[in-house]
């Protein structure tokens, strides 16, 4: 999310831009082996270029056709830009507001101060002066919010119930005007600022992104260190923390700097009064926008090979272009035209190559058009197998010879049409996010975008431009290369200061050019041929919409339901195909061996899945109690895609170096677990105790060397027959359709008339279950999950948790978090296991082992208690009232009203009622009800109690923490095999 200042005048309007961040959050996941995503597309005609005027109307907002929400742009006399949402169907109201100063405005001496003022904007007002005040309004009335820093801008957000946005709106906007900054809280906020840079310090993702920062022109701002930490952010000889955050805030913190939005189910009208009264004496100090004119590379920093070891186990090699900063090209989109040719694998393609050779797991290529600010960046990255690593010169040798053929060849405007095609397919049916998201994105874009284009921006394709096209081609040349190479396997000689990684830097030679062009010498690639899988029929069908889903189809082996959408009226539909068999009884090697087959065949139809992305439609095949094929997106093709898929499944032998390639990349994927974030392993660890089977980790990497070709075949065979047909179908299809889809699926599958639906089973969580996981990380910090279920099953029970977890969750966050700052990640929710409900504490910590984490857990819940016996009714009815708003919002996607009646359908609740009995449970609940639901569960502890230890090296000499009666789980498959014995 990095910009520079790019000024363009309309009239008296002004306004900033902004790199493609999608597509720099895509490339960022790429390099941890993501693969590539594109915009969803259908057959279409291409949209007719708008007439200048139209095109840039300052104050007249494109909207999709089907977007049947009000829009209004005004500019408030302070300066702040603004749009305006109605939407008569929102539940809870959302507002953003953007300031355009980020990372990259850092003094060089308080580097992470940007992401230090966002902490500590949000601690009291004048107005307002506590600073636990605007927390605790915001969990009182259903609401939640946020903050992040980027390089370029800085944004604010939050969403709260319909009823108190004027309430929100007013304490919101006086963090702009007279914040208080207290003193006292600079050390923790700064500690808060450190945890949360520990947290990352260790992460692929986090060190590749700093490392090629700092690569670049270090006059540049992007070369700097840009999170903060206790070292940064500190008092030093002629610069002091507190008066450079005051001095920061008066320099940038400028109405004439900031845009917002406010989404709600208000009119506009009274939408705009609230804004211009909220907002309006927002100071504008007329600053003037941040420039950055050194350049981001010089020669002295191109034409590089830069070598990375990465912490998990990875491979990759990066293709890496400078470029000019193009955003103002966005009409024209050629950035994404020609990452759509380097993303295509039809057959011919360098992709469609490397992935015929077995050199390649994914490959992706996009732009961040001004990812420095003043200059983008152009990148391509290709995942690779152990037996690519063996060809990456010949693997960056095709793709440069492919840059020069579209060079020496053009891109047609065939290649134009198709992008066309796809992006205005998907902005006509254009998907909505909650009031919360879309705030927060409107904000941002605003910065960057005029209102006109302000929803648009990314699917417009005014023209074909071949001049702008080969603009961006000229560029992507050696003059501007960078090649990355990264496994654990590369020679390091320098170390990151503030981040765990090791890397080297060489020069590109004439030999190394040389070599890649003789490597890539006998292969002949070629432009990719005409997609197949576009949609031709984008009709609506006509038979009535059901209230519920009904069984349009049962046979012995055979059952399928069927509803159409109630709210979105799009040819898009969620497909769910269930071939279900027992599993209880398979053994450890049979289903890795189905984890071997299923990586290998998904591998295999990679081609496939990128064409049928790029049209439009989804589909992924996968295991789990026999085979489940998901299709979604438009439905016109998802009947030949399935056939195509499951035909393919039927026939599928991999070879015996496809099998071993597939047990060396689960290998990986299980090492690689253990090495993420301790947040990410802890959830995780607890379905593994919780549900049934599971194993050791160092148990399933034997299995994985055992596994042979013909174990795989024999776990393909067994998964074609003895299936019970279990389908769901939710969306734009026919009854008649729908049957006809699932008879082709029929041919490709053996039924058996009398199986049974068996799901898998999970640990019943009595008051005499009291289990705690311990386990030693190799990162630094510890990680504490702390769960308490309940025994008793039911809806009563899981709305007193969710009430519950709703109150707790603000003052567990404030103390352990804001107070003690124990760690960044600090939470307590509700946590629903099948029937069973209950409350998980968790903690990621820099700075406590898991004993000292988990005393503070009991000393908090003690504490609670007295807070639970002196919960007014006022407060116990707002919290209540807004789980009620959450629990019935209305579905902002097809798949979200999708999953609302899958979800039931699953565990065969075949009223498709569960929302309507949560509601009356919830319309019920008294606050007596969550008092003794405390009293009981966490007080008498009249529950389960599962406790999972995750400690970092940092506090490898303390004890893991203990409690009465606790049994400490010394292994997941012992613990299974017993739990299955039961």
């Amino acid at each position: 999310m990095e910009a520079a200042k790019v000024t363009i005048t309309i009239g008296n309007l002004m306004f900033l831009r902004k790199s493609n961040s999608t597509l720099l959050q895509h490339l960022r996941s790429m390099t941890l082996l993501a693969s590539a995503a594109l915009v969803l597309s259908a057959c279409q005609p291409a949209p007719v270029a708008q007439s200048p005027a139209a095109a840039y109307d300052p104050y007249t907002i494109n909207v999709s056709p089907n977007d049947q929400r009000e829009y209004r742009a005004i500019t408030l006399d302070n300066g702040i830009r603004m749009v305006l949402v109605h939407d008569p169907e929102a539940e809870k109201s959302g507002a953003a507001l953007a300031v355009y100063a980020g990372s990259m405005q850092n003094p060089d001496t308080q580097l992470g101060l940007a992401h230090y003022l966002e902490h500590m904007l949000f601690l009291g007002t004048e107005k307002y002066p506590d600073p636990d005040e605007y927390g605790e309004f915001m969990a009182q009335n259903g609401g939640m919010h946020n903050a992040y820093t980027a390089d370029d801008h800085t944004n604010y957000m939050l969403e709260v119930n319909n009823d108190a946005l004027p309430e929100a709106l007013d304490r919101f906007a006086d963090f702009f005007k007279a914040p208080m900054f207290y003193p006292e809280y600079a050390e923790k906020e700064v500690n808060a600022v450190d945890s949360e840079w520990s947290m990352r310090r260790a992460s692929d993702g986090y060190i590749l992104f700093a490392l090629n920062n700092i690569l670049m022109n270090p006059e540049h701002p992007i070369a700097r260190f840009r999170i903060g930490n206790n070292e940064t952010l500190s008092d030093k000889e002629g610069s002091k923390l507190h008066d450079e955050m005051l001095a920061f805030y008066e320099r940038y913190y400028s109405a004439n700097l900031m845009t917002a939005s406010v989404v709600s189910n208000r009119s506009l009208d009274e939408l705009e009064a609230l804004a211009r009264d909220a907002f309006a004496d927002i100071p504008n100090r007329n600053v003037d926008a941040p420039v950055i004119d050194v350049p981001v590379a010089t020669a002295e920093q191109l034409q590089k090979k830069i070598y990375y070891r990465p912490q998990m186990e990875m491979r990759s090699v990066g293709i890496d272009f400078t470029m000019t900063n193009n955003l103002e090209d966005y009409r024209y989109q050629p950035n994404r035209i020609v990452a759509h040719l380097l993303n295509s694998e039809m057959p011919g393609t360098p992709a469609a190559l490397f992935r015929e050779l077995g050199w390649m797991e994914s490959m992706g290529a996009g732009a961040s058009p001004n990812a420095y600010g003043n200059a983008g960046r152009f990148q391509i990255q290709v995942s690779l197998t152990e037996a690519g690593m063996a060809h990456r010169d010949t693997i960056i040798g095709v793709v440069l010879n492919y840059l020069q053929q579209l060079r020496d060849e053009g891109i047609s405007e065939a290649y134009y049409e198709e992008v066309a095609t796809v992006l205005n397919n998907e902005f006509t049916f254009l998907r909505r996010t909650n009031a919360f998201n879309y705030a927060t994105s409107l904000a941002a874009d605003l910065l960057y975008f005029p209102y006109s284009d302000v929803i648009d921006n990314n699917y417009r394709l005014d023209g074909y431009s071949p001049e702008r096209i080969n603009r961006v081609l000229s560029q992507l040349t050696t003059d501007n290369l960078r090649v990355w190479y990264v496994s654990p396997q590369e020679e390091t000689d320098q170390e990151m200061y503030f981040f765990d990684g090791r890397y080297r830097v060489e020069d590109i030679t004439a030999q190394d050019y040389a070599n890649w062009q003789q490597a890539a010498a006998q292969y002949t690639v070629n432009l990719p041929s005409v997609n197949t899988l576009f949609p031709e029929d984008l009709s609506m069908s006509s038979e009535p919409v059901t209230a519920k889903p009904v069984e349009i189809h049962s046979e012995p082996g055979v059952s399928v339901y069927l509803k159409r959408s109630d709210r979105f009226a799009e040819p898009r539909a969620d497909v769910f195909v269930q071939l279900h068999q027992s599993w209880q009884e398979k053994s450890l090697r049979d289903q890795v061996a189905v984890q071997v087959l299923m990586d290998t065949f998904n591998l295999s139809q990679q081609a496939l899945a990128r064409e049928a992305s790029i049209a439009g439609t989804g589909f992924r095949l996968s295991a789990s109690n026999g085979l489940q094929l998901t299709l979604t997106g438009f439905n016109d093709q998802q009947g030949q895609l399935a056939s195509r898929v499951l035909a393919s499944f039927a026939d599928f032998a991999p070879s015996e170096n496809a099998v071993a390639q597939s047990a060396d990349r689960l290998r990986r994927s299980v090492l690689n677990q253990r090495l993420q974030f301790p947040m990410q392993q802890m959830f995780p660890a607890f379905n593994q105790i919780m549900r049934l089977p599971s194993a050791d980790y160092q148990e399933q990497l034997a299995v994985l060397q055992e596994v042979t070709l013909a174990d795989v075949m024999a776990a393909r065979d067994s998964l074609l027959t003895g299936n019970l047909m279990r389908v769901f179908v939710f969306g734009n299809y026919d009854n008649a359709d729908a049957i006809a889809l699932v008879n082709d699926v029929k041919q490709h599958v053996g039924l058996d008339p009398n199986a049974t639906y068996v799901r898998s089973p999970v640990v019943k969580p009595t008051t005499d279950l009291r289990v705690t996981w311990q386990d030693n990380l190799t990162l630094e910090d510890t990680a504490v999950l702390d769960v308490w279920l309940s025994p008793q099953e039911g809806y009563a029970e899981r709305v007193r948790a969710w009430v519950l977890a709703e109150m707790m969750h603000n003052r567990f966050f404030t103390e352990l978090r804001t107070e003690d700052q124990l760690g960044y990640a600090v939470g307590a929710n509700r946590i629903n296991l099948e029937d069973y409900s209950g409350i998980g504490f968790y903690i990621q910590s820099p700075v406590r082992g898991t004993s000292g984490l988990v005393a503070r857990f009991d000393e908090f819940r003690a504490a609670y208690a007295e807070r639970m016996a002196n919960l007014s009714d006022e407060q116990f009815e707002q919290v209540r009232n807004s789980v009620l708003t959450d629990l019935l919002q209305p579905p902002q996607t097809l798949s979200q009203e999708a999953g609302r009646f899958r979800s039931d359908w699953a565990i065969e609740r075949y009223d498709f009622d569960s929302v309507e009995k949560m509601a009356a449970e919830l319309r019920a609940l008294t606050k007596a009800d969550v008092q003794n639901f405390y009293q009981r569960v966490i007080v008498d502890g009249e529950a389960a109690r599962v406790l999972i230890q995750l400690r970092g090296t940092r506090f490898a000499e303390e004890d893991f923490a203990t409690f009465d009666g606790v049994e400490v789980i010394e292994s997941m498959s012992a613990w299974s095999a017993s739990q299955l014995q039961q």
